[in-house]
């Protein structure tokens, strides 16, 4: 969404990913990698669910694969796992399902429906998830699952009292020019300070200033310069 400009996750092309994850792999060399299996990879067959994960373990460098959902995916994740790959859950809001959650919006803020969500943490950790991202999620909930589980959780619009947390680095950075959601803190403003340096350069072109002969430009000789045009005068344009 922030770098393809898709309207949400559910447009993206598996081959598109794919290269999206060679990209992300070449510019590290020590980092923890999650890759997202993402949405209709996975989800028709098991075997094609088996056929994407290892396409995208042949990358190597992958620490764990991230599924969304918990129990209508016992069949993939069970297998993934049984085969040596690391799994990472995804609850609370889950963006490849905005559609059947009404929305981009908070998850659990009804008791029945903190139940539903700490469950789904259980069973989780139980078919041998390796960590759980907590969306969107009461941060007193986020909090109470972390206390509960063996495993790590990954917070994002969960509060402090996760394992760890990741924001979007569009957020993070303030590349985009438009409103962040409540738990976003913007630490630059990269839209602006970017909008502002192109703007500068476009009146530095315009006025001449940029680019000066003297600090930007490449020297040739003047011998060589007069050489050259006494040579082009014997050059027919065609």
């Amino acid at each position: 969404m922030v770098s393809k400009g898709y309207p949400s996750t559910l447009e993206i092309p598996f081959d598109d990913y794919y290269y999206a994850c060679l990209s992300v792999l070449r510019g590290i060399s020590s980092k923890f990698v999650i890759a997202d299996l993402p949405y209709g990879s996975f989800e028709s067959s098991l075997d094609k669910c088996v056929e994407s994960a290892m396409k995208l373990m042949k990358l190597g460098k992958i620490g764990s694969l991230k599924i969304e959902g918990s129990h209508e995916f016992t069949r993939e994740i069970s297998r993934l796992i049984q085969l040596g790959i690391p799994i990472t859950g995804h609850i609370g809001l889950q963006p490849q399902k905005f559609n059947a959650l009404g929305g981009y919006k908070v998850q659990g803020k009804l008791s029945t429906d903190a139940v539903e969500i700490y469950k789904q943490a259980l069973f989780l950790q139980d078919l041998g998830c390796s960590m759980l991202v907590l969306e969107c999620v009461p941060y007193k909930l986020a909090r109470f699952i972390t206390d509960s589980l063996r495993i790590p959780t990954i917070g994002i619009g969960a509060g402090q009292g996760t394992s760890g947390q990741v924001l979007v680095i569009s957020d993070l950075l303030g590349m985009l020019d438009q409103k962040s959601a409540k738990f976003v803190k913007p630490y630059m403003n990269f839209s602006e300070l970017g909008l502002n340096a192109l703007n500068t350069y476009s009146e530095d072109v315009k006025s001449h200033t940029f680019p000066n002969n003297e600090t930007h430009g490449y020297v040739m000789k003047d011998q060589e310069y007069e050489d050259f045009v006494e040579l082009a005068k014997h050059i027919r344009l065609t």
